[in-house]
């Protein structure tokens, strides 16, 4: 009866205590009677991805419980709770032939007083063919891609036993139209910041985190592709004058378009917390600057043997979606599935100091469909 008891309450605090945050909107006097939420207004959205196939699985809230090369991504706070040197590769095929790449090496130092780490990210394509009304077919063979980058180094400390934070600086580009086309390019820096208080309730671990993600400058495009010499190189407007005779070079001028800025509280408590299991229980609020607020709940069940090298996870999560909440063209099971995700792990130890860990996420985006990402990481003590 105790343990229910617990359970029940510990459940109520994941849940709703994020959930309040979010629910705080319909109860506010003062509000804006339409939605000005920034929908499609931000740059460099593969940002948002993730950094780990277990981080996908468990959506935002992971921040609270990340312990491993991740935390450069979700929480660099949690530097410090690493083992060790981690080195993680990921991989995620994303919708229309596209990819997106991170890679992070991290390790604690000082016993674990602090952490430092440095990534890079990678989203785009390339090789697609050019359409043109005079070349319909792409048969030219000259093609395009598209390349966004982001790479940053992170950095940890524990104040106290209880209590960490960390920050992360990141440099992001953004290639557009690149190949044999002259491309349109775009670079800024950001900052992100997160803190992570920890403690224990009824003998188990719980966990709350603070984290702001891209603070920082925004994208505006530059480059050869938005070069041009005359208005009316074709002749088939008649009413813009055609300048051929020596017209001087112009460039269009692009607007500048913000990160996506976002600003995520966790909550993380293990419902167990054993010597060879456990089951970690997490809620999570964010909000952004370019979609409306959103709520998260996930769950991790995790076991390991103290007398064999091997161990492994369980993950599922569902986050709401609102900026799908209105999309047409959603069949029923992509309304129910949007915003779902599971996934889980292994790992297997080498002599007791080398760890090997695969992990998977399959993660579902309502209309778009389903992405699946892989893990790779290779830890040492």
């Amino acid at each position: 009866m105790r343990l229910l008891k617990r359970t029940v309450t510990a459940v109520a605090l994941v849940v709703a205590a994020p959930g309040l945050l979010w629910a705080q909107d319909d109860g506010n006097p003062v509000q804006i009677p339409s939605d000005n939420t920034g929908y499609g207004t931000t740059a460099a959205e593969f940002l948002q991805f993730g950094a780990s196939a277990r981080g996908m699985a468990l959506g935002g809230a992971f921040s609270t419980i990340v312990d491993d090369v991740s935390a450069l991504h979700y929480n660099p706070a949690n530097l410090v709770f690493m083992p060790g040197v981690q080195a993680a590769l990921t991989v995620m095929p994303y919708f229309a032939d596209t990819d997106y790449y991170w890679a992070g090496l991290a390790f604690p130092f000082s016993d674990n007083d602090f952490g430092f780490g440095v990534f890079l990210g990678r989203f785009g394509f390339g090789d697609q063919p050019i359409y043109t009304e005079a070349d319909e077919e792409g048969l030219s063979g000259e093609t395009y891609g598209v390349n966004e980058v982001v790479a940053g180094l992170s950095f940890a400390h524990a104040f106290i036993d209880r209590f960490s934070a960390g920050a992360t600086v990141k440099f992001i580009s953004d290639d557009l139209a690149g190949g044999a086309l002259a491309g349109a390019k775009a670079s800024t820096a950001a900052l992100d910041f997160g803190v992570n208080f920890h403690s224990e309730l009824w003998n188990n671990p719980i966990a709350l985190a603070f984290v702001v993600q891209n603070l920082g400058g925004n994208l505006s495009h530059s480059g050869e592709a938005l070069r041009f010499r005359d208005f009316n190189g074709s002749g088939s407007d008649p009413s813009i004058p055609d300048q051929r005779v020596d017209p001087p070079f112009a460039e269009y001028d692009t607007d500048s378009f913000p990160l996506p800025r976002l600003f995520r509280v966790g909550l993380d408590y293990d419902l167990i917390h054993g010597e060879t299991t456990r089951f970690s229980l997490l809620g999570e609020f964010v909000e952004s600057n370019n979609q409306g607020a959103q709520f998260g709940i996930g769950g991790e069940f995790g076991w390991e043997s103290l007398d064999s090298p091997i161990g492994g996870w369980l993950r599922g999560s569902y986050t709401t979606q609102p900026d799908n909440e209105d999309l047409g063209g959603f069949e029923a099971s992509d309304r129910g599935l949007d915003g779902m995700a599971f996934g889980g792990g292994l790992f297997y130890r080498i002599a007791d100091r080398y760890r090997l860990q695969f992990d998977y996420a399959y993660k579902h985006y309502g209309a778009l469909g389903s992405v699946d990402a892989f893990t790779f990481t290779i830890g040492w003590e």
